[in-house]
C-alpha cells in the first residue's frame, strides 16, 4: 500500500499587478510507471511574479522551507507503510510456519493411527494363528483315531495328548483290518485309566509330558492298599512334576481372645484321606507344608511354657516350626540366628507391641501333613493369623 499526499500551500501576502488578490500556490501528487510518488509544485503566473519576482526573498524562502517539510513528511509515510507491510508479511509468515506445524502433526497422528491399525491388525492374525496351531495340536494329538489303522485304546489316545471328546477309529490288533476296526466314543472328561495304568505321583506323568491339571493317582499300586485319588499335578515347578494336596485351612486367620497356652484349635481336612496321603509321602521322594504365623504381642514360647504347636498325622505335638527340625524347638530365624531383637528361638517370642512373623516350610516326611494348629497367648489386645499351605510332594 503506497500513499501520495497532495500537499497545498499558498503564497501569502502576494500582490499582482492587477490589484490586491492573493493566488494560490499547490503542489500535485502522482505515482510514476515504476510505483514512486512524485511531486509537481504550481505557481500561477500572477504568483510567480510577485513570490518568484525576488521582489519578497523571505516569503519565497518560507514557501521552499514549507515545501521541504511536506517532502520529509512524505517520505516519512512512506518509510511507516514500508515497515507495515515488512511487519504485515512477518506476521503472514509466521502464520504459514503454524499452519505448516499443524498440518505436520495431522500427518505424524494419521501416521500413529495408521501404524496402531497395523498392530492390531498382526495381533488379530497373530491370535487367529495360535488358534489355527493349537487345533492342530489337538488334531494332531488325536490324529492317530482319525486314520487307519487306528488307535489300540482311549487310553492309548490319552497318553498322547489327546484331550478332546468324540468317535474314534479303534483296531483291536492295530493293522486296519475292517474286520478288527470299529468307532469308538472316547470320553476324556471323565477319563477313568484301567487299574495297572493308574500313575503313582505326578512325577511319572511329567514323565510322559503331561500338562498341569487334576489326575489320578494310586501311590501303593494297583490291587493293594489305599483306593486311587484324585490330586492336581503342577508340572511347572522346577521342572518335575509336583503332587499337590489342598485342605480347609489354606486361608490367613485371626486368633485372638484365647489366653491360655493351645487353647485355639484348628482340625485340618484334606481332601484325600490320612492313608492316601502317608502313601504318597512314603513314595516321594520328598514332600514340604508352608506354614505362617503372624503376631502382635503373642509369644510361641515364653517362660518355659509353649502356647502354639502344630500337631503331626499321627497325633503328636510338633516342638518346631517352618525352617527348622524336630527336637529343635525352634523357628527358621532361631536355626540361622536371624531372630529379631537377638532372640535364640522365633521372632514371635519377642512378644511385644509390634507386628512380627515365623514362616518357612515343613519338610520332615516323618511328621506331615500337619493335622492341627493350637495357638495362646492372645488377649488383652494381643492377636495373631495363620495361615497353613498345601502339602507338595515330588
Amino acid at each position: 500500500m503506497k500513499l501520495c499526499v497532495l500537499l497545498v500551500v499558498f503564497c501569502a501576502a502576494a500582490h499582482v499587478s492587477s490589484g490586491q488578490s492573493t493566488h494560490e500556490a499547490h503542489m500535485e501528487g502522482r505515482y510514476t510507471r515504476s510505483g514512486q510518488c512524485a511531486y509537481t509544485f504550481v505557481l500561477p503566473p500572477s504568483s510567480f511574479h510577485t513570490c518568484g519576482s525576488g521582489h519578497d526573498p523571505e516569503e519565497v524562502g518560507q514557501l521552499r522551507e514549507m515545501v521541504q517539510q511536506l517532502q520529509s513528511r512524505a517520505q516519512q509515510q512512506e518509510i511507516t507503510v514500508q515497515q507495515l507491510q515488512t511487519k504485515v508479511q512477518q506476521q503472514e509468515t509466521k502464520v504459514q510456519q503454524q499452519e505448516a506445524k499443524a498440518q505436520q502433526q495431522e500427518a505424524k497422528v494419521q501416521q500413529l493411527e495408521t501404524t496402531t491399525q497395523q498392530q492390531e491388525t498382526k495381533m488379530l492374525q497373530l491370535q487367529a494363528k495360535v488358534q489355527v496351531l493349537e487345533m492342530k495340536t489337538l488334531s494332531d494329538n488325536c490324529a492317530e483315531g482319525h486314520r487307519l489303522p487306528g488307535a489300540p485304546s482311549c487310553y492309548h489316545l490319552w497318553k498322547l495328548g489327546c484331550r478332546q471328546s468324540g468317535s474314534y477309529v479303534m483296531s483291536s490288533d492295530g493293522q486296519g483290518s475292517h474286520a478288527n476296526v470299529s468307532d469308538v466314543f472316547c470320553d476324556f472328561k471323565n477319563f477313568t485309566l484301567p487299574p495297572e495304568e493308574i500313575p503313582r505321583t505326578c512325577s511319572s506323568l511329567y514323565g510322559l509330558g503331561m500338562v498341569s491339571g487334576e489326575y489320578t493317582i494310586d501311590p501303593d499300586g494297583p490291587g493293594s492298599g489305599v483306593e486311587p485319588f484324585t490330586v492336581y499335578c503342577d508340572m511347572d515347578w522346577h521342572g518335575k512334576g509336583v503332587t499337590v494336596i489342598s485342605h480347609d485351612s489354606e486361608a490367613r486367620t485371626l486368633v485372638i481372645n484365647h489366653a491360655h497356652a493351645g487353647s485355639y484349635m484348628r482340625d485340618i481336612t484334606y481332601q484325600a484321606s490320612m492313608d492316601q496321603l502317608r502313601a504318597l509321602i512314603l513314595v516321594s521322594e520328598s514332600c514340604k507344608q508352608f506354614i505362617k504365623y503372624e503376631c502382635y504381642n503373642s509369644a510361641i514360647s515364653s517362660g518355659g511354657t509353649d502356647y502354639a504347636w502344630w500337631v503331626t498325622w499321627d497325633g503328636r505335638k510338633a516342638d518346631y516350626w517352618g525352617g527348622a527340625w524336630p527336637g529343635s524347638g525352634k523357628c527358621g530365624c532361631g536355626v540361622t540366628d536371624t531372630c529379631d531383637g537377638g532372640q535364640a528361638t522365633c521372632n514371635c517370642d519377642n512378644n511385644d507391641n509390634a507386628w512380627r512373623q515365623d514362616e518357612g516350610y515343613l519338610v520332615d516326611k516323618r511328621d506331615l501333613p500337619v493335622t492341627q494348629l493350637r495357638f495362646g497367648d492372645t488377649w488383652g489386645g494381643a492377636r495373631g493369623y495363620h495361615r497353613l499351605g498345601k502339602l507338595m510332594c515330588s
